[in-house]
This record gives C-alpha cells, sequence and structure tokens, in this order.
C-alpha cells in the first residue's frame, strides 16, 4: 500500500521551486512534482514493495519522496555506490567523495506521463543547492529486465558503455549483488550457492552506464540562495 502522506508545516520558495523546512533545503518542485526528504523506512517500504527488485537502497545516502496532489505517490533513493571507487570506472576525475549513484526509483502509474524526468530534474537541482560537493550522478539500466536508459537519455545523462549483468536472482525474484552474496557466506561458488538457494539463476543481460556530470552554481546564484534562506 502507498503511504498516504501529506505535505505539513513547510514553507515554501515559488520562484525557483526550493522547498525549505526549518531553514533547511529539503526539496524541490517543477510542474505537478514535488521531490523532497522523507525517512528512509518510508523510501524502504515503498520500494520493497513496489520496485522490480523488491529490494531497498542498503547503503543509502538519500531518501526523497516524490508527491503529486499532495500525495506521496513514489520514492527515490540515491546510495554511495561501489565503483567509483575503482580508479579510472568512471572517469579519473570521478570519485566516491565527489560522485552518488542513483539506486532506485519507482512512481505510481497515477502520476502522469514525463513525471519520471520531471523526478529528475528536481534531483539534480536539489543536489545541486544541498550538496555543492557531489559533482556526478551515476546510475545503471538493467537490461536483464529491458530497461536501456531511456529516461537517463531524455535527461542527458551521458552513455558509458555497459557491463554484463553480475547478479544473482533468487526463486523469489530477489535479485542479490555478488558482493551482498560474499558477505552472507564468504563464498560464491556456485554449487555452493545452488545449494543454498534452489532455484538461483545468474542474471542475464548487460547494465547500460550512464553519468550526469551537475551544474555549479554561480556566484549569483549563491547570493540569491543566501538571501532566500534569510527569509526564513
Amino acid at each position: 500500500m502507498i503511504a498516504e502522506l501529506h505535505r505539513e508545516d513547510y514553507l515554501e520558495d515559488y520562484s525557483n521551486g526550493a522547498i525549505y523546512e526549518n531553514n533547511r533545503l529539503v526539496g524541490w518542485r517543477r510542474k505537478w512534482i514535488e521531490l523532497r526528504c522523507i525517512k528512509s523506512y518510508i523510501a524502504d517500504e515503498i520500494i520493497k514493495a513496489h520496485h522490480y527488485s523488491g529490494k531497498a537502497t542498503s547503503n543509502r545516502f538519500l531518501s526523497m519522496g516524490v508527491f503529486y496532489n499532495n500525495r506521496l505517490l513514489g520514492a527515490v533513493q540515491l546510495g554511495y555506490g561501489i565503483r567509483p571507487k575503482i580508479k579510472g570506472t568512471w572517469g579519473d576525475d570521478v570519485t566516491g567523495d565527489n560522485s552518488r549513484e542513483f539506486d532506485r526509483m519507482w512512481l505510481s502509474d497515477e502520476c502522469p506521463k514525463f513525471s519520471e524526468s520531471i523526478v529528475l530534474s528536481c534531483l539534480e537541482r536539489y543536489l545541486i543547492h544541498a550538496y555543492p560537493n557531489i559533482k556526478y550522478l551515476i546510475t545503471y539500466a538493467d537490461g536483464s529486465v529491458g530497461n536501456t536508459g531511456t529516461i537517463y537519455k531524455a535527461a542527458n545523462y551521458k552513455p558509458m558503455g555497459s557491463i554484463k549483468a553480475d547478479f544473482y536472482i533468487l526463486a523469489s525474484g530477489e535479485r542479490v549483488h555478488p558482493v551482498t552474496m560474499w558477505h552472507r557466506h564468504k563464498t560464491r561458488a556456485w554449487a555452493f550457492l545452488q545449494e543454498q538457494y534452489p532455484g538461483i539463476k545468474k542474471a542475464d543481460g548487460r547494465q547500460y552506464k550512464f553519468i550526469k556530470k551537475l551544474r555549479t552554481l554561480s556566484k549569483q546564484e549563491k547570493i540569491i540562495e543566501e538571501e532566500q534562506l534569510n527569509l526564513f
């Protein structure tokens, strides 16, 4: 069931879409979508119930809710990622400190067409203002379920090639990353995993990599933002 949560007790800046609460930037609004920070356990429940993976982001950095007509009808989760720590995986200037992984997104079909693209736009604007140290968003489109990154291409993410899908699919449908499996059992031996998880399969397909370089605020934008915060 989608949580019936509503906006409450937060101030809004209608000039540029920023949403403030207690002098803190907590979200962004564009067109009919509001994207704002929510408690992680609420986002976890939404993602587990509705995302095709059935799993929430474990190494989460940020959880945000997608509001349409004052109703919580989706969730977004960002993680710290693993591959940015491997030098050169995404580019020599992309590190675990200046990047985050766009990990999960689910929106109800009640949201209008193009809502996913608007959510991505709100997320970028929020990160630019709230976390200026983050310079890159990285993400994967899971080709094993037919995703090729259409929404990322529409949002001007840069394609970075693909890698073989490297995760396991359990009989229940749960998708397990190899790192998670290693931490569970200290082994990835196929014979052992088949014994432990009857019906286990290796994912078949490619994961398509995308990256978005976030712009930095101009000096004038920083001045305007400071003036806006002083209003609260």
